[in-house]
C-alpha cells in the first residue's frame, strides 16, 4: 500500500495512511509517522554577515550577550571576526561577524543552509530535539467514520538540544512544556489517512528563539 506525505512548510500539514484508525492507540502511531510531525526543532546560527543595524555596528560585547551566539561560541562552533558593513549615507565600517570554526564546519554536516534575508551570509538551521507524543487526549468519531484526534506533546531534546538546555536559561522551559495538537484523520480511497492541524506558536512549529 501506498501512503501520501504532504508537507506544507509554515501551515505544518501532512498525511500519513494506515489500514485502519480504530481508535486512539492507532491514532498515536499514524500521527508519530507524519512527517511534520517528525521534524526537528531548531535555532538559527548567521554566518558571514555584519551584525548591525540600520546605522551603526553592534559591539563585540552586545553579540556575545546573545544567548545563542554565546552557546555557539563555547560549543567551538563560531568565532567572531570583522566584515565591512554599509551603514547608510554612504557610510562603511568593520562590523563583528560569526564565522564557523573548523569545529563548526564539521558540525555543520548535521544542518540546514539556508539563506539570509539580505541575500549575504548564510542562515544554519541547528537541529536541537524532535517532537514526541504523549498521548491522545480526545477522540471524537463522526457518523461518516472520521475522527478529530487532539493529543499532547513535547520536544525531546537530541545531544546538542540537552547541551543547549545546560547553558540557555529559556531552552529548559522550551522542552519541559507540554503542548497540544490536532489531527483530522479520515478514509480516502479505501485507505485512512491523518492530517495535522497548524501548530499554534512558533515554538511548536520548531523555532526556538530564546
Amino acid at each position: 500500500m501506498k501512503c501520501l506525505l504532504g508537507v506544507l512548510t509554515l501551515i505544518a500539514v501532512g498525511t500519513a495512511c494506515s489500514e485502519s484508525v480504530t481508535g486512539p492507540d492507532r491514532a498515536k502511531a499514524v500521527i508519530s509517522d507524519l512527517e511534520p510531525f517528525q521534524r526537528a526543532a531548531r535555532f538559527i546560527i548567521q554566518t558571514e554577515v555584519p551584525l548591525q543595524t540600520a546605522f551603526e555596528c553592534l559591539t563585540r560585547a552586545e553579540v556575545e550577550r546573545g544567548p545563542l551566539t554565546t552557546f555557539a561560541i563555547r560549543r567551538g562552533w563560531v568565532q567572531i571576526e570583522s566584515l565591512e558593513a554599509s551603514l547608510g549615507f554612504g557610510v562603511k565600517k568593520a562590523c563583528p561577524s560569526l564565522t564557523l570554526t573548523a569545529a563548526g564546519k564539521a558540525a555543520s554536516a548535521e544542518w540546514t543552509r539556508h539563506g539570509t534575508g539580505t541575500g549575504n551570509g548564510v542562515a544554519w538551521a541547528v537541529p536541537i530535539g524532535r517532537r514526541k507524543l504523549a498521548s491522545v487526549t480526545n477522540f471524537t468519531t463522526a457518523p461518516d467514520g472520521a475522527a478529530q484526534v487532539e493529543f499532547s506533546w513535547r520536544w525531546s531534546a537530541n545531544d546538542t538540544g540537552n547541551a543547549l538546555r545546560a547553558i540557555v536559561p529559556q531552552a529548559a522551559d522550551f522542552f519541559s512544556q507540554n503542548r497540544t495538537g490536532r489531527a483530522d484523520c479520515g478514509q480516502v480511497t479505501g485507505e485512512w489517512r491523518c492530517q495535522l492541524a497548524m501548530w499554534k506558536t512558533p515554538a511548536d512549529a520548531g523555532d526556538f528563539q530564546p
